[in-house]
């Protein structure tokens, strides 16, 4: 039997090559290793990988036309300024942006990136601690902005919070607060974007000259709060949760109650119960949060 010929038909190879050219376009375009589009904006001609945040400048520095040393200086800026970046440029350049405008580049190891500690509104939650040979906890607990204290000869400022717990505990109800702050600047003031968070409990076994401090790190880069340490033994053990996935300071701040929460062990909820009538009014006085608004 004769086959009838169909002019409208592709010529023979055609699909096949349509399929190599589909192929090659899509291998070439999730090639391992590479920034996707998505990944990427542009900036003055240059792709940076996309970062919002607040960086000041801790010795006086050029700004660039192109992340490079030897490119035109367009400018510079004092030390002490605080400039906002918008993306991450190769070889440790930072693009910086003001007021809709680009401005240029800036090399990134004379800044100090810092984190905004102000919250537009409360935190809630619930935590169910439990420990062996200890009885569980389960806390639902507020935690409120209460301002910004500044540090002495720093360019940065601590962020205040107040936690206000209302937990049972061996079938006893137990309410108290304890302060909370996250230090502006990175740990240690490297340039790392990590952050150290500390939860307080005052009034145990000698007031406010032994404080139980829990010290928790926000590493933003890898988008965790990480248990760090207690500073009195006594009253602390290793919590069941040590890291907690955080990718904004709201879950931060969360992760870091939860964590603490977990590291109070029988002797520290003993001299709590104990000390509770201590401890001020629970309910704490309702203020609009401001970011230039401060304890001390």
């Amino acid at each position: 039997m004769t086959e009838t010929l169909n002019k409208n038909a592709p010529p023979p190879g055609f699909l096949v090559m349509v399929l190599v050219v589909l192929l090659a376009v899509v291998l070439f375009s999730v090639v391992p290793g590479t920034a996707s589009a998505a990944e990427t904006v542009e900036f003055r001609g240059f792709k940076v990988e996309p970062y919002n945040g607040t960086y000041v400048v801790l010795n006086d520095v050029s700004i660039r036309a192109k992340p490079e040393t030897k490119s035109e200086r367009l400018g510079s800026y004092k030390a002490g300024r605080r400039i906002q970046v918008v993306g991450f440029a190769a070889g440790a350049w930072v693009a910086v942006r003001e007021k809709g405008r680009d401005v240029g580049f800036v090399y990134a190891k004379v800044l100090l990136p810092l984190i905004n500690g102000v919250l537009s509104r409360d935190l809630t939650g619930q935590i169910l601690a439990k420990y062996k040979g200890e009885p569980d906890t389960d806390c639902r607990y507020t935690i409120r902005f209460e301002g910004k204290s500044a540090v002495e000869g720093q360019v940065f400022e601590i962020a205040d919070y107040d936690i206000v717990w209302d937990c049972n505990r061996a079938k006893r109800k137990i309410k108290f607060r304890t302060p909370m702050f996250i230090t502006e600047a990175p740990y240690q003031l490297s340039q790392k974007r990590i952050f150290q968070i500390t939860v307080d409990v005052v009034d145990l076994d000698g007031g406010y000259d032994e404080i139980l401090s829990t010290f928790v790190l926000f590493n933003m880069e890898k988008s965790l709060v990480i248990y760090d340490g207690v500073s009195i033994e006594k009253y602390g053990h290793p919590p069941a949760t040590k890291n907690v996935a955080a990718k904004t300071l709201g879950q931060a701040l969360k992760g870091a109650a939860e964590i603490a929460l977990q590291t109070w062990n029988a002797a520290a909820w003993t001299d709590l119960i104990k000390n509770m009538p201590k401890y001020p009014d629970l309910v704490p006085e309702k203020s609009e949060p401001s970011e230039t608004s401060g304890k001390k």
